[in-house]
């Protein structure tokens, strides 16, 4: 019993406090606790992509802008407003034609353009509907389809508040184990953590369906408590 006591201890660093010198008898123990939540994800977001090649710079940024325009349209068409769709990156690259050697088969040469975008879809049983939009309308990749929360930040104070009960009561069972008890915060200590979203895809007939897993959100933080006899 006393060698888990020592444990214990050493595990939640309890020290002698500065504050102990204003007040007689006061002592701070540092202890650690984690929090989580796991709640239904209720907003997907599909990434996409057009990727289009010319020799000419124009030709190959008309192309991709052409994409662009059915790809839109189709998106609204599978419901989804105009404002939920967002331009991630842009990029025009250039690959020279060799002058000597043949080209190679596989290899494209001249100007490359390469648009990614993000759309929001806040009715997720609609995400594999809209992943076949894109492609439809002539989207060259989908990039991921992730599953998520609209009010991450709701969850995350959830999690926050049972991270600093567990810490508290890992707190109190030492305080416990030394015949103190606890009585005030001095500091806490945000430690990190964030959403786990775990999509699935699955193949259905013609029409793509995602199993929406739980979103988990786990933070761990360090709290510094006072305790007197």
């Amino acid at each position: 019993m006393k060698r888990s006591f020592l444990c214990l201890l050493a595990a939640f660093a309890v020290a002698s406090s500065p504050a102990a010198a204003a007040q007689p008898g006061t002592t701070e123990i540092t202890a650690a606790g984690t929090g989580s939540i796991t709640l239904s994800p209720d907003v997907a977001t599909v990434s996409a992509a057009i990727e289009t090649n010319a020799l000419n710079a124009q030709d190959a940024i008309n192309d991709n802008n052409r994409i662009y325009a059915n790809v839109v349209p189709a998106i609204e068409k599978a419901g989804v407003a105009r404002d939920d769709i967002a331009l991630s990156s842009y990029y025009v690259n250039y690959n020279p034609p060799p002058r000597a050697a043949p080209p190679t088969t596989n290899e494209r040469y001249g100007y490359t353009v390469s648009r990614a975008f993000s759309v929001k879809v806040r009715d997720i049983g609609k995400a594999g509907a809209v992943s076949d939009a894109c492609i439809g309308a002539g989207a060259t990749a989908i990039n991921g389809v992730s599953f998520g929360l609209s009010d991450p930040n709701a969850a995350r104070a959830k999690a926050i508040a049972r991270a600093e009960a567990d810490a508290r009561a890992n707190a109190e069972a030492i305080a416990g184990a030394a015949s103190l008890r606890v009585i005030s915060i001095k500091s806490i200590e945000l430690l990190g953590g964030g959403a786990l979203p775990g999509p699935m895809l699955m193949g259905k007939a013609a029409t793509t369906e995602f199993d929406q897993s739980n979103v988990s959100v786990t933070v761990s933080v360090s709290v510094v408590f006072l305790a007197q006899p």
